[in-house]
């Protein structure tokens, strides 16, 4: 998966973990910050949940908050832990 693609599907990801609250326009508005469009504690769960479930990577949800801070922060995480251009 090119990091394009990467992006695009944790941002759609995030998205469907937030719950209505925001779309992805709104989330790219806001320079993809998850903090800005009031991500919520439970909606960070789900995005962590739906990454393990659909790209089958496991991320620690005690790691600093900064790494969950934007969809690219997130991006990095994942591409970190084995997901990413070659995958």
């Amino acid at each position: 998966m090119d990091n394009s693609s990467l992006h695009t599907k944790i941002l759609d990801l995030a998205v469907a973990a937030g719950d209505g609250s925001f779309t992805a326009g709104e989330l790219a508005e806001a320079g993809y910050s998850l903090s800005a469009v009031s991500f919520s504690s439970l909606s960070y769960m789900r995005l962590i949940d739906s990454i393990e479930n659909d790209l089958g990577v496991y991320l620690d949800p005690e790691v600093g908050a900064e790494h969950y801070e934007t969809i690219d922060s997130v991006a990095a995480l994942v591409v970190a832990s084995g997901v990413g251009a070659d995958a």
